[in-house]
């Protein structure tokens, strides 16, 4: 039997210098099983989910596959290593190397991303000692019956920190005040099809979140995040072409939380619509449904119930559009879409029933012309913190895509908390990019308010970024980001202040070996003294594959 090689048409233009060419697949497969074993949960996790994709996939497509270990190589400089109080820093040099593995494979019916890295730190946080961090980001999709049945499937392990009154940025500097996490999430999809009568999606949903946040390093107790597993049930189904002056929809979503030591969280809803066309430009409808939620809230009223609305939708063009209903949850919804380049939808809501009740509304604005792209949203939320932790996290490194300079994410800056918190959002969001011939830009801004059910606490949480990128070179480039998150927690008295200012420089040795040099300041300020804090901090870095 031939040896199954990796081909070089099925590997994209960015990744193609650097194939293994010839690689046999059972080499691969080797290598998923010998990965290093300091910390044999997490490695026994990665193991798996480095196996899982060969089990996705024919190995008749296996020529689809790239494959290859790298290694970086860090050493830094903290002139405040522990992130101490102002008067009380410690200066250090921090050596990383942590060896890793990237695999990828794309194909008609499969997309897959694994990134796994073991770093390893000399003198992190000024502990004079070795310590040792997983982590790991892998997502996977697979078609098994096309336009029929779909399995996405994700996973990561990350540190993050224990609470935003103190934010490090990763774990060279800080110490104990952080924790690992691991999640896992599995969601087959089935989009059924009833002949002229009904179409849907019926889809399923099973993740895990686990950690090791009930002790803090310095060994004193903090409020524990329960190791959680989430069951998830989303039903859609719509009235298909056989069906001409009346069109309905079905839909059923619940998402059951238990936990291991705190209280359980459920969200269910349910809703019946029927809709009468006119004419091609007006219909009638009318909704009904019921909400069952529950979850510890220091809120005394209760929003479960049946809910019902019956209204009109005009629909003067293609590109515009006016929806208004009334009942016990009433709406408004205007969409614009005068251009290919510009939508904006709007609604207004006034909700008796359900997950964030109220007066709330919320919009998306999108706009692109051929360099540029500018959006502006505000949503309305109710999440957990083991939700916020299964969202996937973008990789990215000042603006740099190239997998050879590709880092994991590490720690979330916005987190808000590793507690068991149900936390109700307002967010607005507003972001533009724009590049030019070797320029890219960005700027963002947003504002949060959060409201904590299960403790009644709320925080206003105003955040700005900022990124250039300039290419000036054939293998150069340099790069500035600057940023700040501003934090009140019930009034001025309690507010932090985060600065973070970073420009480097990157350059290609060459198409395997990548550097980087690169300066930052850090800087928070807090109304609690011990909370107040500024870093400087010099990385020079290689990147390397092979």
């Amino acid at each position: 039997m031939g040896v199954l090689r990796l081909k070089r048409r099925f590997i994209p233009a960015s990744v193609q210098p650097y194939q293994a060419y010839g690689a046999p697949l059972s080499k691969l497969l080797s290598d998923c099983n010998t990965l290093p074993k300091p910390l044999p949960n997490a490695v026994r996790t990665a193991r798996w989910i480095a196996w899982l994709p060969c089990a996705f996939c024919n190995l008749a497509y296996a020529a689809n596959w790239t494959a290859y270990p790298t290694l970086q190589a860090q050493e830094i400089y903290s002139d405040n290593v522990t992130l101490a109080k102002p008067g009380s820093e410690t200066g250090a040099f921090v050596s990383d190397v942590s060896p890793g593995l990237y695999v990828s494979r794309q194909s008609g019916r499969d997309l897959l991303n694994l990134n796994y890295r073991l770093q390893n730190l000399y003198n992190a946080a000024g502990n004079n000692d070795v310590t040792t961090f997983n982590q790991l980001q892998f997502n996977a999709n697979h078609t098994f019956i096309p336009n029929r049945f779909f399995v996405n499937a994700s996973s990561s392990i990350s540190q993050q920190n224990i609470s935003n009154a103190r934010i490090a940025a990763d774990n060279i500097s800080g110490g104990g005040s952080r924790a690992n996490v691991n999640t896992f999430n599995i969601a087959p999809t089935w989009t059924p099809h009833f002949g002229h009568y009904a179409s849907g999606t019926v889809g399923l949903n099973l993740s895990t979140v686990t950690t090791d946040v009930g002790t803090a390093s310095s060994g004193t107790s903090t409020a524990a995040l329960s190791d959680t597993v989430n069951y998830g049930e989303n039903i859609q189904i719509n009235s298909g072409t056989a069906f001409k002056r009346i069109s309905w929809n079905l839909a059923f979503n619940n998402l059951d939380n238990e936990r291991v030591t705190g209280n359980n969280v459920s969200f269910q809803s349910s809703s019946l619509t029927l809709r009468t066309h006119l004419n091609r430009y007006f219909n009638l409808f009318v909704q009904t449904g019921q909400s069952n939620n529950s979850f510890q809230s220091a809120n005394t009223g209760t929003t479960n119930g049946v809910f019902y609305t019956a209204g009109a939708q005009w629909l003067p063009s293609r590109h515009y559009s006016l929806e208004a209903g009334y009942g016990n949850n009433a709406y408004v919804t205007l969409s614009l879409n005068p251009t290919q380049r510009l939508s904006w939808v709007t609604t207004f809501r006034d909700n008796a029933i359900g997950l964030n009740a109220g007066q709330t509304w919320q919009t998306a604005l999108n706009y692109r012309t051929q360099r540029s792209n500018w959006s502006l949203t505000h949503n309305n939320a109710t999440t957990t913190t083991q939700a916020l932790l299964l969202q996937p996290q973008l990789v990215t490194v000042d603006l740099n895509p190239d997998p050879l300079v590709q880092q994991l994410q590490q720690f979330i800056i916005n987190l808000p908390t590793l507690t068991d918190q149900v936390i109700v959002t307002q967010t607005w969001a507003l972001s533009v990019s724009f590049r030019t011939g070797k320029s890219t830009i960005f700027a963002s801004g947003s504002d949060q308010i959060r409201s904590y059910q299960t403790i009644g606490n709320k925080e206003d949480v105003t955040a700005l970024n900022a990124g250039w990128n300039w290419q000036f070179g054939p293998k150069t480039s340099l790069y500035a980001s600057p940023g700040w998150q501003l934090i009140e927690r019930g009034g001025v008295a309690q507010r932090d202040n985060r600065y973070d200012f970073a420009v480097g420089v990157n350059r290609a040795l060459s198409q395997r070996i990548n550097s980087r040099i690169e300066f930052r300041h850090i800087d928070q300020s807090s109304a609690l003294n011990t909370n107040n804090f500024q870093e400087n901090r010099a990385t020079a870095s290689l990147f390397m594959r092979f």
